[in-house]
Order: structure tokens, then C-alpha cells, then sequence
């Protein structure tokens, strides 16, 4: 009877409305999959310096305080994606 519009593409949304939308947690998941985007046998380490070349290159604006948080929280996520890969490549006996 009536007829519903196609659902909306979304285009990707860019780091800066990423941070204005979802905060530091959305933050440093973008980030940590940026250390791992290296392939499969280099990673990035979540570090000071790593985070502000990333900060610089996505061209946001964090304050001092949002860096901490963020480091802090990208730390976690990438310790939990390592324990992920390394399970995944361990052998079953």
C-alpha cells in the first residue's frame, strides 16, 4: 500500500565527526585499527607518539587530558586484539 523509501547509504564518516559523535572510545578503536593496518607481521605500538602523528594526520584537536584517555583506552583495545590474533594462531592439537 505504501511504498518506503530505500534505506540511506551512509557515507564514512570522517575522524573528526567521529570524535564529535562518539568520544574517545570510538577514538581509540579508529586508532588501534590504525596500528594494526600495517599488515599482518608489523604493528604499531599504541604509544605517545604514534597517537599525535595519528592526531595530526586525521587533523583533529584533542586536548592533553583526551590524549591520556585515549592512550589509556587504545592500549586495552590493541592488548585484547593481540590476544585475539594469537589465539587465532595457535594450533589445536
Amino acid at each position: 500500500m505504501f511504498d518506503t523509501p530505500p534505506p540511506v547509504a551512509r557515507s564514512p564518516e570522517s575522524p573528526r565527526e567521529l570524535k564529535d559523535e562518539k568520544g574517545t572510545d570510538r577514538l581509540a578503536k579508529d586508532f588501534v585499527r590504525w596500528c594494526c593496518s600495517f599488515g599482518a607481521e608489523f604493528r604499531n605500538s599504541p604509544d605517545i607518539t604514534n597517537l599525535r602523528y595519528w592526531i595530526r594526520k586525521n587533523k583533529l584537536k584533542i586536548k592533553e587530558r583526551q590524549e591520556t584517555e585515549l592512550l589509556e583506552s587504545a592500549r586495552l583495545l590493541f592488548s585484547k586484539r593481540i590476544e585475539q590474533l594469537m589465539r587465532k594462531s595457535e594450533v589445536p592439537n
